[in-house]
């Protein structure tokens, strides 16, 4: 490498130290510098497509993928829709008729089948009476439990008859005594025989014998200034 004076900027040789024109120190010349290396640049990464997402119908609660078209509008989608909920309702009503027919058709079976064994059985039939004073219903009502003493039978009461079979009988009386005295005269007249139910007013007993029910029902009517005695009988 050559060498040159720092100082007068003169040549030296090779294993020469100082120089031997100024006497100064010699220093090798420093061998130019490589330039800078350029950074590598990265090429730009490639612009990302957007996806849009594909549009999708929900029908019976199930998410269906439609294709987007060019130039569709909702409301195709929204006459989809229509459409289909129009055939699931004419489904729906059709099916209700068919299930009417049915349960007519079983109605008319049941009841031709029920005559047939009417009329080849000794199926007792059935008699309807009116109740009210001196009625035959009034009689069959209190065989178990008598009426109040001192009230009327009114016009509300029946008897509904099946011959041996038994009857269900029903009598309204009424009185000007209160609920707590018609009470009182049916727990002692028949003590422990009976329990003796209260709520809102109304008292209510039923009595029990070998040959029926009897339900008793004590309730007072303001209006009219009356206490009201249902006495209704099941049995024979």
């Amino acid at each position: 490498m050559a060498k040159f004076c720092a100082s007068c900027d003169s040549p030296a040789g090779e294993n020469q130290k100082f120089c031997s024109k100024c006497g100064a120190q010699i220093v090798a010349a420093e061998a130019p510098s490589a330039p800078a290396s350029t950074p590598a640049v990265s090429p730009p990464p490639p612009a990302s497509v957007a996806h849009t997402p594909m549009p999708s119908t929900k029908i019976s609660g199930v998410a269906v993928a439609t294709p987007a078209r060019n130039g569709s509008s909702p409301v195709r989608i929204i006459i989809g829709i229509v459409a289909c909920l129009a055939v699931v309702s004419v489904l729906a009503i059709g099916s209700c008729f068919y299930i009417g027919y049915k349960i007519k058709q079983n109605i008319r079976t049941v009841a031709e089948s029920s005559r047939e064994t009417t009329a080849s059985s000794s199926t007792p039939e059935l008699h309807l009476s009116e109740g009210g004073p001196g009625s035959k219903a009034a009689d069959a009502a209190t065989v178990d439990v008598p009426p109040y003493p001192g009230s009327t039978p009114t016009e509300s009461g029946g008897e509904l008859s099946a011959g041996l079979a038994g009857a269900a009988s029903a009598q309204e009386y009424e009185t000007s005594d209160g609920v707590n005295k018609v009470k009182s005269y049916y727990k002692e007249k028949f003590g422990s025989e009976i329990t003796i139910i209260e709520n809102e007013g109304k008292v209510t007993f039923n009595y029990l014998s070998s040959q029926g029910m009897t339900t008793v029902t004590i309730t007072r009517d303001e209006g009219a200034g009356k206490t009201k005695i249902n006495i209704a009988r099941i049995g024979k």
